[in-house]
């Protein structure tokens, strides 16, 4: 498949870009500031504000997904993934593109979901100490329902370094309580290769 990758340049971002590759995928990946992904004859690295929408053009048109691995990072803006996930869905509309894939945490909330404990401390936490990220989270997912594409939203509750293990992506959890990022690189590839969860946002679970 021809994959575009928002973020590309990111901790995530990085790890899905070498897990497309190594699965054959073809990529355009969307960076900011120096790029320091490993040339590949397979990888396009083209310069990309996410919300600004001539370069969201330029990154995915004729691809036939598109991936965001925006997250907030020092000194980004409070609202970065609904204001890019709104220029994206006028853009991806412009050009009858469909698939699209993004994560957030699972403070995003959704009907039938099992909330352990630790989930439940976890993100009053989050939502205590940066309210932004919490809402930007939420605020996204409703710009995603009220579109038309065929969307997935990827939720998990702690994102770490680490070496990947066993996952299962599972409609409403329970969450499994760290995740690495190799992980979640594999659940976003592998929703757009099965096209999965059409319109829905599984939780990275234990299997």
């Amino acid at each position: 498949m021809n994959i575009a990758v928002i973020a590309a340049n990111g901790r995530l971002g990085k790890a899905f870009v070498e897990r497309a590759l190594a699965q054959g995928h073809t990529v355009h990946a969307g960076i900011r500031g120096n790029n320091s992904l490993t040339p590949h004859i397979r990888l396009t690295s083209i310069l990309c504000d996410a919300t600004n929408p001539s370069d969201l053009k330029a990154l995915i048109q004729g691809q036939d997904a598109v991936v965001s691995c925006i997250g907030h990072v020092k000194n980004s803006a409070p609202d970065v993934q609904t204001v890019a996930t709104r220029a994206l869905v006028k853009v991806m509309n412009e050009l009858g593109m469909k698939r699209f894939v993004t994560v957030t945490g699972t403070g995003v909330r959704f009907p039938g979901d099992k909330i352990s404990l630790v989930d439940r401390l976890l993100n009053l936490a989050v939502a205590t100490i940066d309210p932004n990220r919490v809402n930007d989270g939420l605020n996204h997912t409703k710009v995603l329902q009220q579109s038309d594409l065929d969307w997935t939203l990827i939720r998990l509750l702690k994102l770490q370094n680490g070496n990947p293990q066993p996952f299962a992506l599972k409609l409403n959890g329970p969450t499994k309580w760290y995740v690495a990022r190799e992980e979640v690189a594999g659940a976003m590839l592998q929703v757009i290769t099965e096209n999965t969860f059409i319109k829905q946002a599984p939780i990275i679970s234990r299997p």
